[in-house]
């Protein structure tokens, strides 16, 4: 809730002060006074002194008239003076009962962005101001960071502003700006829609929608909100997985590869993960764990193999020297051979890659025709050019005969170039499998090529080595194989880190898909529907008590969209049917309405702020009678959580009959800001 207390303007010039102060309570303030004796500037200055300008439109200028920026006098026909100084200061209390003072000055003081608080109350008693604190407004930051003006006050006010969704796909929180046209009708442009007008400059998404949903609370704002949490909080998962599987291929792609890892986290990898480590033996894909067996063995047996001295071991060593020439020359041709399939199905790669664009080039021609269709065109862009959507070739020098054979519809090629789409996909998600195995064997047999050439190089200087040496063939074998164990625990150990950390990340996954398949749809709730046809039915009431003419008011009714008002009538086959009411009624009736609205959103609104400003509600001439129905209505409303501050130039006797004793009347004869007595 916030209320304002107490509001003071200042503007001083070389030779006096001018200002004006107006006292305010819970329930109905009028401000009455003549035409063009600053009612205007005086609600503004409210605006402004929050830092909320930009919610009457995106301009930066200081929503103020001259009086408060350039020059000003007592009397209309009395020379003017230069301001030289300007502010505007309020006191506003919140439901908890705190008050602060708000100041943000206008000219000659500190920049307009900064705005200045001291805890309250006492800007009326003029007593001493503590706890000074100051914060920036109307720049990036002021509504997230902790000294931005409007993060402290929506803290004062008491929300919690939900995240909203904008046009670049970003997210924000739900401005002030965004809220306050719900609650301050300005004179010049806020009469001329019911709701609002919002300010188009925040970039938020249906932005009517999200300012109803927060007023009145509604479940299914907060549904879709946590719909998108969880999609966002899936696509974190998917993008963590996505890293974390790439690190532990690249880690495999030293030894050998892997295998059981799906692209995406699935609920079975999260209950059961099946990682395989592999790696090439004899033209074989063979468990890392075999592999490992293997090799243990023979250095096992190598160790308690008596080493011989080399001229023992030289016809074997000859022996073995042939066998590897022979598996160096074989590895050597299979590598080439390996190569040539690695470019080929790279190939593939591309050609599929290609035709998945040139599909969804289709899918978007057609989809573009099917919509131009529905508009009522008889050509779609593509037929509009003699191509064909599908194949793209120009159709119009056609020579063949006419076929009279009836080809697809816009909707079947459509749903067949999905399919197509979806089986490209697949074939595309296969060729990267087997390039990405197509160099796995590739580095295997270059690794064994390697081996084999150092093997040989081995070989050739142990037959050189003197007759009684012993042999150095047996011993770098070993090393060898140490070697190989070595790099193959290192690759278990750390695909046993990674498979616990995939495990842990698919099953966040899991509950977050979990939560989503469990949030009921976007639909309204049976409490939204009970608040939504509470206001519709308080608008209906307040309509009919204005003197509402252009429809019964049981003929308004509320969106359930955004709940905007909507009007029943009969088409020309009699069915009653909806309609937009910006042209179906008066302009006193928008008027009339606009009033019920937001006195009616005021009174049943949960999230409300608890005040509603109107500046000159006796807008096209209205029906002075309306207009007192209205004020009556206003002052009838004693809760002492809801502020009602209105500025009108009607006849103050007239007024106050209206009226009563219930509202506070602040009345001034000539212009507001005048000079003070010193």
């Amino acid at each position: 809730m916030i209320h304002i207390s107490h509001l003071r303007l200042r503007s001083i010039t070389a030779n006096r002060i001018y200002g004006a102060d107006m006292p305010f309570r819970a329930g109905l303030n009028v401000i009455q006074a003549g035409n063009t004796s600053g009612k205007s500037t005086s609600l503004q200055a409210i605006i402004y002194a929050l830092g909320l300008e930009r919610s009457l439109g995106p301009q930066l200028d200081v929503p103020l008239p001259y009086a408060m920026r350039e020059r000003i006098h007592p009397r209309k026909d009395d020379e003017y003076e230069l301001v030289i100084e300007s502010y505007v200061e309020i006191e506003i209390r919140n439901a908890k009962g705190q008050s602060i003072i708000v100041r943000r000055d206008i000219v000659g003081g500190k920049d307009r962005k900064l705005i200045q608080t001291w805890a309250g109350p006492g800007l009326a008693s003029g007593g001493t101001r503590s706890n000074p604190r100051d914060f920036y407004a109307i720049d990036r930051g002021s509504a997230q960071a902790e000294d931005g003006f409007y993060t402290y006050l929506a803290g004062f006010i008491g929300w919690t502003l939900p995240k909203v969704p904008r046009f670049d796909g970003t997210e924000s929180p739900l401005y002030l700006e965004a809220i306050f046209p719900m609650l301050f009708v300005e004179q010049k442009r806020g009469w001329s829609t019911i709701q609002g007008p919002f300010p188009t400059f925040l970039k938020i998404q249906d932005v009517a929608r999200r300012v109803m949903e927060f007023l009145l609370d509604l479940d299914v704002g907060k549904i879709r909100r946590r719909r998108t949490e969880l999609r966002n909080a899936i696509s974190t998962e998917l993008v963590r997985w996505t890293q974390r599987r790439g690190a532990l291929e690249d880690i495999a792609q030293r030894v050998g590869r892997l295998r059981g890892i799906p692209t995406a986290p699935t609920a079975e990898f999260a209950i059961a993960p099946e990682l395989r480590l592999e790696i090439l033996r004899d033209g074989e894909w063979v468990a890392i764990d075999e592999a490992v067996r293997v090799a243990k063995a023979r250095v096992t047996e190598l160790e308690e193999t008596p080493i011989e001295d080399t001229e023992a071991a030289v016809p074997e060593m000859l022996e073995r020297l042939e066998v590897v020439r022979t598996d160096i020359d074989r590895l050597s041709a299979q590598l080439e051979a390996l190569r040539s399939e690695a470019n080929l199905e790279e190939q593939e790669q591309r050609a599929l890659r290609a035709r998945l664009e040139s599909l969804q080039q289709d899918l978007k021609r057609n989809e573009d025709a099917l919509k131009l269709r529905r508009l009522g065109s008889d050509l779609g862009h593509a037929a509009g050019e003699h191509v064909c959507p599908t194949c793209h070739q120009d159709v119009s020098s056609e020579l063949l005969p006419a076929v009279e054979a009836v080809g697809m519809g816009l909707e079947e090629n459509i749903s067949f170039v999905k399919s197509q789409i979806e089986l490209y996909r697949v074939g595309l998600d296969s060729a990267n499998e087997r390039v990405k195995d197509c160099y796995a064997r590739f580095r295997a047999r270059d690794d064994e090529l390697r081996e084999a050439q150092s093997e040989l190089r081995s070989l050739r200087q142990a037959i050189l080595q003197p007759s009684k040496a012993p042999s150095r063939i047996v011993i770098e074998e070993i090393v060898r194989l140490q070697a190989f164990l070595e790099r193959a625990t290192s690759f278990e150990e750390a695909a046993i880190i990674a498979s616990e950390e995939l495990q842990a990340i698919a099953q966040v996954w899991s509950r977050l898909q979990e939560e989503l398949k469990a949030t009921p749809p976007d639909n309204l709730t049976n409490n939204d529907s009970t608040k939504i046809y509470a206001l519709q039915d308080a608008i209906q009431r307040r309509i009919q008590a204005y003197g509402f003419r252009s429809f019964q008011p049981s003929e308004i009714i509320l969106s359930l969209e955004n709940q905007r008002p909507l009007a029943l009538t009969r088409d020309e086959d009699g069915d009653v049917v909806e309609k937009e009411i910006t042209f179906e009624v008066s302009a006193s009736d928008g008027i009339r309405l606009k009033w019920a609205y937001y006195l009616s959103l005021l009174q049943l609104a949960r999230n409300h702020a608890g005040l509603v400003v109107y500046d000159e509600p006796g807008q096209q001439e209205i029906d002075a009678s309306s207009l007192y129905a209205f004020l009556k209505d206003g002052a009838r409303d004693k809760s002492p959580g809801r502020q009602i501050i209105i500025s009108t130039s009607e006849p103050l006797p007239a007024v106050k009959a209206a009226v009563g004793e219930e509202a506070n009347v602040i009345n001034f004869d000539g212009f507001i800001l005048q000079p003070l007595l010193r």
